[in-house]
């Protein structure tokens, strides 16, 4: 590695990709239960309840609210987690857990882009390269259910990368003495005042549908104290002190776990294109970490202008 200080937030970003591989299988599963809105408000509201306490831990609730700030906030979890969290879940009702992993998976072109336009990144040959070993692993897993009819799925999910991209850069600009825990908290903060409203509207409408089975509640524990609770502070303690291009494509590896652990729960049969899939994916993904190299948080003032890419 090129930096031992990077050790960090490589651990958080590496816990929070595993995690994050379980999010079509969950989402998938919920549609059984919930209609979008209330499940992605659901799990919103159990993440809130989870961060709660470190919120108003040493007055992080003040900076969550502070007027310099909230606007930055409200767009980081308007953004990142009201409406990408409500479109992923439309998404799933109407593709498959393989889809959804690989068609998110053009993240990774998007963020390289604005990386390099909006926070002067430098796009390396070899960065390049790793990147589209992750890419032709993902595909190679994921190849036979690419005929399949779930295009209207595969079309919605195609937007969220640049919503995720959008909250992404606000958060490089966000001031170094935020720790990851204030802006976690925020993000689900503000997601939550996205889609109260309209999950309120929902239910009030009669359009709410939802489940009191064990299995329909352990899905939106899960999905709101791991996904929301654990991953999202995790992502923001890499991404506030990594590259921003090299951590997505480096997240954007977890496709390949999605499928290991669809075999692993006997949803899906594991064949030798999906190990192949598996191995090029994992090789880019460590040859990506090779290359990060750490940053300081509020490096990246909102009055910067980067250079030409």
């Amino acid at each position: 590695m090129n930096d031992r200080s990077t050790a960090g937030p490589l651990a958080a970003l590496l816990i929070s990709c595993v995690l994050t591989a379980t999010w079509p299988i969950v989402g998938k599963r919920a549609s059984t239960y919930f209609d979008p809105l209330t499940f992605a408000w659901l799990g919103n509201m159990i993440a809130c309840l989870c961060l709660a306490p470190l919120a108003l831990r040493e007055g992080r609730w003040r900076r969550i609210v502070e007027p310099g700030l909230r606007g930055k906030l409200f767009i980081i979890g308007g953004v990142g987690t009201g409406i990408t969290s409500l479109l992923l879940q439309v998404a799933m009702t109407q593709t498959t857990p393989a889809n959804g992993a690989i068609v998110c998976q053009v993240e990774v072109v998007y963020s390289a882009f604005l990386a390099a336009w909006l926070l002067g990144e430098t796009i390396s040959s070899s960065q390049g390269a790793a990147t589209a070993l992750v890419l032709t692993g993902t595909g190679l897993i994921v190849w036979k259910d690419l005929g399949t009819p779930h295009w209207k799925g595969d079309l919605i999910l195609l937007i969220t990368p640049w919503l995720f991209q959008a909250s992404h850069i606000v958060t490089k600009r966000l001031p170094g003495d935020l720790d990851s825990w204030t802006i976690a908290s925020a993000r689900i903060f503000y997601g939550g005042l996205v889609l109260t409203p309209f999950a309120l509207a929902n239910l009030a409408l009669g359009r709410a549908t939802f489940s009191a089975e064990p299995s329909a509640l352990a899905l939106c524990v899960y999905q709101g104290a791991v996904l929301s609770a654990v991953t999202v502070p995790l992502w923001y303690m890499a991404l506030r002190r990594l590259e921003l291009a090299k951590t997505t494509a480096i997240m954007l590896s977890y496709p390949a776990l999605t499928v290991l652990f669809s075999w692993g729960l006997g949803e899906e049969l594991i064949g030798p294109h999906q190990l192949a899939g598996l191995a090029c994916s994992m090789l880019g993904a460590v040859w990506l970490s090779s290359q990060l190299k750490r940053v300081e948080p509020g490096s990246i003032l909102p009055e910067a202008r980067p250079e030409p890419a």
